[in-house]
């Protein structure tokens, strides 16, 4: 009985618009830009400080010290992501535009799923933004460390946070559902909430 209840609260619901998904991803994009900011400031203050305010050239462990910083950024925006679609099932966008990331059937998603979700390419989490951390992570992989394997590791991931949100734009466009990539991939939908 509770099994015909809830493919009856899925048929109800109907699949977020391209525009409501696009709006989310936007809001979702400010909230990723003040979340950066603060990663920004704490290795600012780090260079600032080691490097005597400024005066001092700044060392090889100090640059790599902001890189450190810059990058722990990816994976703490990955738990925060995580946490809110666990804990909620929606972003901050998601919930400013009435939408909710469910399974096919119309139910919650269990934790794994959800991290699946966001590591298949998910555009918040391979963002334009991050771009710019993973071409500095493979710059100092070169010039410091002189490793390729860093240098062509970070130039790979500031690719894909580049081309990310355009192959989920086209496949969102060339689904009739407007599932992208990574809902797709995990099995999930992004709903309209009544």
């Amino acid at each position: 009985m509770e099994a015909n209840a809830t493919s009856g609260y899925a048929n109800e619901q109907e699949h977020a618009g391209a525009s409501a998904r696009v709006l989310a991803y936007l809001i979702d994009s400010v909230v990723l830009f003040c979340f950066s900011i603060v990663f920004l400031l704490a290795a600012g203050l780090v260079l600032f400080l080691d490097s005597d305010q400024g005066r001092d050239q700044i060392s090889d462990a100090e640059a790599w010290a902001f890189v450190g910083i810059m990058t722990a950024m990816v994976p703490s925006w990955l738990l925060a992501g995580w946490a809110m679609y666990v804990r909620m099932g929606q972003t901050v966008g998601q919930y400013v535009m009435g939408l909710r990331v469910q399974n096919e059937d119309g139910t919650s998603p269990r934790a794994r799923r959800l991290l699946l979700y966001l590591l298949a390419l998910h555009p918040l989490l391979f963002h334009p933004l991050f771009c710019g951390v993973w071409f500095l992570f493979a710059y100092v992989g070169i010039s410091l460390a002189d490793s390729g394997a860093l240098f062509i590791m970070g130039l790979m991931l500031g690719l894909l946070s580049l081309l990310a949100p355009l192959v989920g734009v086209v496949f969102m466009l060339s689904d009739p559902k407007r599932r992208t990539i990574h809902d797709r991939l995990a099995g999930l939908r992004v709903q309209r909430l009544q």
